[in-house]
């Protein structure tokens, strides 16, 4: 975004939303962050305007009435896998009504490009990889059904109101301010375990895999799919799985300790093994991943040594 714009970041406060605020900030944007929580200190900034409220509310419609973004980053979600399967409803209503208030919010302030970040888990169990946008998804958790769901709406109101959207599939981002106590967070989950010298646990046979993408690279990815003027459908991601031991194994060596780990074998996985496409994303926004896995693990690492 060359010129100053208007930003509304849903979700701001978390992981991937406060480093999006901070390199907005960096480029002369106005941010408005609109979260259900207040930021952790770690993931404040003094520049950004907060407000609290959660997307399912219908008043968050007056915030984009009020501030008329130019672009929104629409991060927030019920973002636990597991959990969704447990708890339907509550990840439907975060993720299906909470998403629709964005875009009605969007639709009755302007034409503002919205900015989506929905998940792998769209393509569920797939026989071939890498995965590519056109394979036909069949998502297996409510937390899946509920994302491609978002990416539905966001087509009926590109192609009804004229919306401008993109709708990224992430891999799984990690990196400095996760959340080491989400299910989805493993590298933060091995990083703060292991810096305080407890046992690291490892679900079923350790040989699921996983497409790991560093937020920083998903940062850069999300703001040019802000700049530019492609609408869709785009996977987020290195093109390479790797399997849960081997990120043990890389986290165990950036921590410099020989700990062991321990299994959990009940703990079984929708998905067994994830490599996204990225040939797509390379083409429509000239984006390729920067921070191999060992450099972004080190640099995970050292920030909760920090943190922890």
């Amino acid at each position: 975004m060359q010129k100053q714009k208007t930003v509304i970041i849903t979700g701001g406060s978390g992981f991937i939303g406060s480093h999006l605020a901070d390199a907005l900030i960096e480029q002369g944007h106005k941010v408005v962050v609109i979260d259900k929580v207040k930021p952790e200190k770690n993931r404040h900034n003094d520049h950004v305007k907060y407000i609290k409220i959660n997307i399912q509310d219908e008043d968050v419609k007056d915030l984009f009435k009020k501030y008329k973004p130019d672009v929104v980053f629409h991060l927030a979600a019920h973002l636990h896998d597991r959990e969704s399967v447990e708890k339907p409803v509550v990840n439907a209503m975060d993720n299906v009504i909470g998403l629709i208030n964005v875009c009605e919010g969007v639709r009755e302030s302007g034409q503002a490009k919205i900015i989506f970040t929905s998940s792998c888990a769209v393509y569920g169990p797939q026989d071939v990889l890498p995965i590519d946008e056109q394979v036909n998804p069949v998502p297996l958790t409510p937390y899946g059904i509920s994302k491609l769901t978002g990416e539905k709406y966001l087509h009926f109101y590109n192609k009804t109101y004229n919306i401008p959207y993109v709708a990224f599939r992430p891999g799984n981002i990690y990196g400095p301010r996760q959340d080491s106590s989400a299910e989805s967070g493993v590298v933060g989950i091995f990083s703060s375990r292991l810096l305080k010298g407890k046992t690291a646990i490892i679900n079923n046979n350790g040989k699921t895999t996983r497409d790991y993408v560093y937020v920083a690279d998903v940062v850069t990815a999300l703001i040019k799919a802000s700049e530019l003027d492609y609408v869709g459908i785009l996977n987020l991601g290195t093109g390479i799985q790797t399997t849960t031991m081997e990120i043990f194994d890389y986290v165990k060596d950036a921590v410099g300790t020989r700990a062991s780990h321990d299994w959990n074998e009940a703990q079984q996985d929708a998905t067994k093994y994830m490599e996204l496409s990225i040939k797509k994303i390379k083409k429509e926004l000239d984006w390729e991943p920067n921070t191999s896995l060992n450099e972004g693990i080190k640099k995970t690492v050292a920030w909760y040594r920090e943190n922890i």
